[in-house]
C-alpha cells in the first residue's frame, strides 16, 4: 500500500519525530511531504530509506504547493492519505484529493485534543477552522485520536461522531530507554523534557521547587520554546536559578533520563498524549504527572506513577518532598518497577502495527 503522510514541516517535534520512527517499522511504501519546509527529522526519515518531498511555501506560493500535492496523488498512484498536521489547508486538500479519486482512503489524525487542534486560545477565525474539520471530518474515511481523552475531546467540541474515531496510542523505541540509572547521592535529581510554552505547565514546577529550600535537588529542563525566557525569569524570581538548569533542543534525551530520578509533567492544557512520559516510564523514572488529559490513561496512580493536581505548586511540593525524604523506599522502587512494565503498553512496534492494520482495513 502506497502512503502518503502531509506534514507542515520537518523540523524536530513529537509528531516528526514519531513518524520518523514509524516509518522504520511499517510495512507499507510511505511517502512523507512536508509543505511548508523540510528540517532535520524530514532529513532523518529520508535518511532511513523512505522517500521524502519537501515543498517551500513560502516561495512557491499556498496555491502552487496545493496543486502540486493533488498532482502527487496522481503521478504516485497513492492509496491512502494521512494528514497529520492540524493546518485547515492540509485537511482540505486531503479532501480535495479524494473528491478526484474516491478511491483514495483518507486518514483524519488528530494528535491534540480538540481545544487545541482547532487553536481555541485564539477567537479569531475559531467558528471557520471548527467548520473546516467538522466537513473534512466528514470526508474522511476514518479519524484517528492518540487517546482516549483526545477521542472525547472530538466528539464533544466538535459534535463528531464517536463511531467513526479509532483510538492508536503513540509508541516510542522503548530499547533507547533502558540503559541503567546512575546513581545521584543525596541529590535529587529532577527533569522536565518537552517544548517550552505556557501551556506545558514548567511555571508550576518551578513555583513549587520555591517552597522547598530544604530539599537538595537539581532541576533540568531539556526542549525550548517561546516561553524559556519568562521561565527563567522566574527561575531567577524565586531564588532559584543556581539549581535550574536550561538544556535547550537535546538530541541525547535517553542519557539524560538515565541521570535523573523523577520525570515530572504539569501541563496547564489537557495533553493529548504525552510521548515524554512514556520514555521516562521506559526508563525507570519516578513519573509525577498531572491528572487532566491523557495523563491518566498512562500513569496508573501509585502503580507506575504518581498523579497530582494541575495548577497546584503546593501539592506538587509535597509529593516531591515526600521523595526526597527516601527515593530510593522500596515505594518508590515498586514505582519505577510498575512505570517500565506500563511503558511497554506504548511500543512503536505496536504504535506502527495498529496504524499499518487500519490502513488495511479502511
Amino acid at each position: 500500500m502506497r502512503v502518503l503522510h502531509l506534514m507542515v514541516s520537518g523540523r524536530a517535534g513529537g509528531i516528526e519525530s514519531l513518524l520518523r520512527d514509524y516509518a522504520a517499522y511499517s510495512r507499507h511504501e510511505n511517502l512523507f511531504v512536508f509543505a511548508w519546509a523540510g528540517g532535520p527529522v524530514a532529513e532523518q526519515i529520508e535518511a532511513g530509506g523512505c522517500r521524502v518531498i519537501v515543498m517551500d511555501k513560502e516561495k512557491q506560493g499556498a496555491l502552487a504547493v496545493c496543486r502540486r500535492i493533488l498532482k502527487l496523488c496522481e503521478e504516485e498512484r497513492v492509496d491512502a492519505v494521512i494528514t497529520h498536521h492540524a493546518a485547515p489547508m492540509l485537511r482540505i486538500l486531503a479532501m480535495l484529493a479524494k473528491m478526484r479519486n474516491p478511491k483514495i482512503k483518507v486518514l483524519w489524525y488528530a494528535h491534540s485534543n480538540a481545544f487545541e487542534l482547532c487553536n481555541g486560545r485564539r477567537k479569531k477565525g475559531l467558528a471557520l477552522r471548527k467548520w473546516i474539520y467538522r466537513i473534512t471530518f466528514r470526508k474522511a474515511d476514518k479519524a484517528v485520536a492518540i487517546s482516549n481523552s483526545v477521542r472525547d475531546s472530538l466528539v464533544h467540541y466538535l459534535g463528531l461522531p464517536e463511531e467513526h474515531i479509532a483510538v492508536i496510542y503513540n509508541g516510542a523505541i522503548l530499547k533507547r530507554f533502558s540503559r541503567e540509572r546512575v546513581s545521584s547521592g543525596n541529590t535529587l535529581r529532577l527533569i522536565y523534557v518537552g517544548r517550552l510554552i505556557e501551556e506545558k505547565g514548567v511555571q508550576t514546577i518551578l513555583k513549587a521547587l520555591g517552597s522547598l529550600p530544604e530539599v537538595d535537588y537539581r532541576f533540568t529542563v531539556a526542549g525550548d520554546g517561546d516561553y524559556r525566557e519568562p521561565l527563567q525569569a522566574l527561575a531567577r524570581e524565586l531564588g532559584i536559578a543556581d539549581r535550574v538548569t536550561f538544556l535547550g533542543t537535546r538530541s541525547d534525551v535517553p542519557e539524560l533520563l538515565a541521570d535523573a530520578d523523577v520525570f515530572v509533567h504539569l501541563p496547564d492544557c489537557a495533553e493529548g498524549f504525552g510521548i515524554a512520559v512514556v520514555e521516562a516510564m521506559a526508563s525507570g523514572l519516578i513519573c509525577v504527572c498531572g491528572d487532566r488529559g491523557a495523563l491518566p490513561e498512562i500513569v496508573e496512580d501509585g502503580v507506575s506513577g504518581i498523579l497530582v493536581r494541575n495548577n497546584d505548586p503546593a501539592a506538587l511540593a509535597e509529593i516531591l518532598r515526600a521523595i526526597s525524604r527516601d527515593p530510593d523506599s522500596e515505594t518508590y522502587r515498586n514505582l519505577r518497577a510498575g512505570a517500565v512494565k506500563a511503558s511497554r503498553n506504548y511500543s512503536i512496534e505496536a504504535f506502527a502495527e495498529k496504524l499499518d492494520r487500519l490502513l488495511e482495513e479502511v
